[in-house]
């Protein structure tokens, strides 16, 4: 019996050494990946895009026209969403055809997918002006050329892949979709449904007028 009550104390000290082990192990794993959250929060969700397919030509008298200077007119440019492109993934992209229309009447029509979680857009075709038919993946993205912030963040990017979108300006449409229309800080606006967005941007454009 004595032998037996020995042994029982000698495993005591044994069995706390490997818990506190166990509890450090697992707060180093906890820390690492606390750190690692810390260095980039969407490091733990890979992303998986959906096929894409692209939308049908848009009808301009049924685009939604959005504000993007806070009603100061200071655009050259004027900016529409074609409502029936407007669209939610599963992946949570939000895709949509814009068309950028110049005081002249020069025109370009995007079709864009733009990621709330991480700030990112996409060009994923654009529309052929003499054919009205989608040319994928363009070479030189207008949104760029004014806003040197995210052209300095996107120097090193294919024009295909996923761009950071800037701090705003006044021909920085993708800025304002995700700030104001799009968007609700890192999630998709509203109740997740498209026509939830299309309300938001004709909301917008009653409240600036033309």
């Amino acid at each position: 019996m004595t032998t037996t009550r020995g042994a029982r104390r000698a495993l005591v000290p044994l069995a706390l050494a490997a818990a506190l082990a166990l509890t450090a192990c697992g707060h180093n794993r906890t820390g690492d990946l606390e750190d690692k959250l810390l260095m980039d929060p969407f490091n733990d969700k890979p992303f998986k895009e959906d096929a894409v397919t692209f939308p049908a030509p848009p009808v301009d008298r049924d685009a939604v026209p959005f504000d993007v200077a806070g009603g100061r007119n200071e655009s050259p440019l004027r900016f529409a969403i074609d409502p029936k492109s407007v669209s939610i993934g599963k992946d949570n992209v939000v895709r949509y055809t814009v068309l950028i229309t110049s005081k002249t009447g020069a025109r370009n029509v995007n079709y864009e997918g733009l990621r709330c979680d991480t700030a990112e857009r996409r060009i994923y075709a654009t529309l052929r002006n003499d054919t009205n038919q989608w040319v994928g993946n363009r070479a030189v993205d207008m949104n760029e050329t004014a806003n040197a912030e995210s052209a300095s963040l996107n120097a090193y990017k294919a024009a295909s892949d996923w761009q950071r979108v800037g701090n705003g300006g006044p021909t920085d449409y993708a800025s304002a979709l995700m700030r104001s229309y799009f968007c609700d800080v890192r999630s998709v606006a509203g109740d997740g449904k498209a026509s939830t967005l299309v309300r938001r941007l004709g909301e917008s454009a009653r409240y600036y007028g033309p």
